[in-house]
């Protein structure tokens, strides 16, 4: 039909809204507007997956006053917000408020790192590697007095990451796979690669001037071997 787009638009606007049927299960959560500074609240048939309402904001009483309105719902799925659970007891106390899976997992994930946060001292291996004499010391000290000795974490560390970017350029990655595969920026892959040898990266203030924890590292690296990990 010759008809213009605003007609068509106008006319659709124009017809009524189909009728939904109440929900027995209701969703809500909120939603944010303007990136975050605008918060409103959407309400959602959780049986048949569907939105049915919009609240322009994330008050208790503004949920409080929709379910007032809807004495046939059942069981209210929320998340842990404080406004969403005291607008459903005062407004539906016939309802039974429910987490939705979603939330569940989400407070698991959060609870079990919590846990290992506080608890990782714990999980340090305590046998002994059988491939390291027991008699060899924590350090060897290096008989150039170069502050980045063998058995130094934090070489040892540089000194294993050069070595794992070397092997896998032997291997035929690009720079950009193996930024990709060890979670390196383009700069510390670049750097890392055109080293020719690990001593190559120990340069820095800590080997032109001394450092004003070396009086504490014994006692740093006492900590740190007992566990405290925590600064």
């Amino acid at each position: 039909m010759p008809v213009s787009r605003r007609t068509v638009l106008r006319l659709v606007e124009a017809l009524p809204d189909p009728q939904v049927p109440a929900p027995r299960v209701v969703g809500v959560d909120e939603y944010a507007t303007r990136k975050g500074p605008n918060y409103g609240t959407i309400l959602v048939d959780v049986e048949s997956r569907r939105p049915v309402d919009l609240l322009p904001d994330r008050e208790a009483s503004s949920f409080a006053a929709w379910l007032a309105k809807r004495p046939e719902i059942e069981v209210v799925c929320r998340d842990r917000a404080p406004f969403f659970a005291e607008g459903a007891a005062v407004r539906a106390p016939q309802a039974v408020q429910v987490a939705d899976r979603w939330h569940l997992w989400h407070n698991l994930s959060e609870a079990a790192e919590r846990c290992v946060a506080d608890h990782r001292g714990y999980l340090r291996v305590l046998t002994p590697d059988p491939a390291r004499p027991a008699s060899e010391p924590d350090k060897v000290q290096d008989p150039t007095g170069s502050p980045w000795p063998t058995g130094h974490r934090f070489a040892d560390r540089t000194r294993a990451k050069h070595a794992t970017v070397h092997e896998l350029l032997a291997a035929g990655l690009s720079r950009r796979a193996i930024g990709r595969q060890l979670h390196m920026t383009s700069r510390t892959v670049k750097l890392f690669a055109d080293a020719a040898t690990p001593e190559d990266l120990f340069h820095g203030r800590w080997q032109s001037r001394p450092s004003k924890l070396d009086a504490f590292e014994p006692c740093l690296d006492d900590r740190w071997n007992q566990g405290c990990t925590n600064a």
